[in-house]
């Protein structure tokens, strides 16, 4: 498949012998974070530790035994504790190391995240990235220095294979504080849809946001048993719907306030999105479907895990990074091809940046007693095949199989820990496979695709925002969307009615100085690179 050609609707004989992809979430998110897994680029063919890496590591004493508690963003998947059974008797074979894994799900992560740090709770990695507290904690001393002579002498293989701009955009304060994962992706916004629903009531192929809204509308009119779609996130931080219907090339700068500036200028001002009329042309628009019962009136508190809603036929579309959506549409593909679902980009010629490396590592806990063994783990994580493998994709010959060097196969009992599913992107690397058939050429012809003709690069791919001046002002406007803009992108309230009233309460939290501090940092980043 290539170009848009590869989103339509797959015929049975397409899918016939193809098998679950990749997964996400991710995304999240992402961001992800709807952020959730994310797709990669085609691997080496092995990426074993070679005897002199293993060399490396044996040379330091791993003789007292120890169990590092690592936390990760994402949904428990019901195999995950079987798997990583698995990766204990590896690490602690080779490093006398066991990994304890928990999970903060999608609906917890943005309270409870924070709060680890804060009450210092008792861990020694956890997962990060940019739109994953990287910055926030960083600067608040939660996570520990990553220093030159600790990454060659504990994680040596990351050292000398990961991307150098990886670590340059690690560095807060020229201080390293994650590991960075190491290959490309997008979080750009793409759609998963029911095409044997679009074909029924004799809809065209979904192309436009036009299109996309009338394809909702109609199922919400007509599926009574069904939901449209789950409705905009339940936090503005996490921004995904509204922005994947507003302008794609207008990047927010910071996920607690309104501001935006425009990606392909060399030179961006900041502007508030809410006194955009284009805004309020779409805030009107989600009202309008939100009083058609697209989504829930609910769906402003609702706890519902929306992604696996769709996979089981409660709703009629998703949202989110490419990868993440393959992973969807492939668990469909093999319970449900009937449905016919369909990859949509709305939004085909907008420019967006390549992710940052940045968007998806690991942190090691500045009271980690561990740090070393830590770091040990992440190496052997990162590049050792087997761990790596099963990691991302559970038990070779239960839930998948390898299909030359590159490739693989998802097995029916991948449903217990889909590809990518159980959220192992901080150490994602180059090791990656590519799922065998359809849906991992999709994937690739859309990355294709965008790296041909819409990514773009800037040195505001990793420009990060130092809140350490404004943190109250933050904490206030956040306030004021969760509180005030939330209920109109969830159409609860008139846009002409609320908006005024969320600019005012704005301009009270501090919004300007806000405004103020970030374009000066904006101005002496671009300063800077030239």
């Amino acid at each position: 498949m290539k170009g848009m050609k590869a989103m339509k609707s797959i015929p049975k004989k397409a899918w016939m012998g193809t098998v679950p992809v990749l997964m996400l979430s991710m995304l999240v998110s992402a961001c992800s974070g709807d952020a959730g897994g994310k797709s990669t680029s085609s691997p080496s063919a092995s990426m074993s530790a070679k005897p002199s890496e293993s060399a490396k590591i044996t040379k330091i004493d791993t003789s007292t035994p120890v169990k590092l508690k690592l936390v990760l963003v994402g949904t428990k998947q019901p195999d995950t504790d079987e798997v990583y059974a698995e990766v204990n008797k590896i690490l602690k074979q080779k490093i006398n190391t066991e990994i304890e894994v928990r999970f903060l799900d999608w609906n917890e992560y943005n309270q409870k995240y924070p709060l680890l740090f804060a009450a210092n709770e008792d861990f020694d990695m956890i997962f990060t990235g940019d739109w994953a507290f990287y910055n926030q904690t960083a600067r608040k001393d939660g996570f520990l220095e990553l220093t030159e002579d600790m990454l060659k002498k504990y994680a040596p293989n990351t050292w000398e294979k990961q991307d150098k701009i990886g670590w340059d955009q690690a560095k807060i304060n020229k201080k390293i504080y994650m590991v960075p994962q190491d290959t490309f992706e997008s979080g750009f916004q793409v759609g998963l849809i029911r095409g044997d629903l679009r074909e029924k009531y004799k809809l065209p192929e979904v192309k436009t946001q036009t299109d996309l809204v009338n394809y909702l509308t109609t199922i919400a009119k007509n599926e009574k048993n069904m939901i449209a779609f789950s409705g905009p996130p339940a936090k503005l931080s996490a921004v995904g719907v509204p922005v994947f219907f507003l302008d794609m090339e207008m990047r927010f700068v910071h996920g607690g306030v309104p501001l935006v500036y425009d990606l392909k200028s060399k030179n961006p001002k900041l502007t508030n999105y809410l006194e955009n009329p284009k805004t309020l042309e779409k805030l009107n628009m989600f009202y309008d479907m939100a009083q058609q019962g697209v989504w829930t009136k609910d769906s402003i508190v609702s706890k519902t895990d929306w992604r696996a809603a769709f996979k089981e036929g409660k709703t009629a579309a998703d949202f989110s990074n490419v990868s993440t959506l393959a992973g969807s549409m492939d668990t469909v593909l093999r319970t449900h091809p009937e449905w016919k679902p369909e990859l949509i980009d709305v939004n085909p010629t907008a420019k967006q940046f390549q992710s940052p490396l940045i968007g998806n590592g690991i942190g090691i806990h500045a009271t980690s007693k561990n740090a070393e063994r830590a770091l040990m783990a992440l190496d052997l994580l990162r590049y050792d095949k087997d761990l790596y493998d099963l990691t991302f994709y559970g038990i070779k010959g239960k839930h998948w199989e390898p299909v030359g060097d590159k490739k693989f196969k998802s097995l029916a009992a991948s449903t217990g820990y889909p590809p990518e599913g159980a959220s192992p992107w901080g150490w994602r690397t180059p090791n990656s496979l590519q799922l065998e058939g359809v849906t991992g050429d999709l994937v690739q012809s859309v990355y294709s695709r965008w790296k041909a003709g819409n990514i773009i690069h800037s040195p505001l791919e990793t420009f990060a925002l130092d809140d350490s001046k404004i943190k109250n002002e933050l904490a206030a406007l956040d306030n004021v969307q969760q509180t005030y803009l939330l209920p109109i992108y969830h159409g609860l309230i008139k846009p002409e009615v609320g908006i005024p009233q969320v600019l005012e309460k704005l301009k009270q939290a501090g919004l300007e100085k806000v405004q103020a501090e970030f374009q000066a940092q904006l101005d002496a980043y671009i300063e800077s690179k030239k």
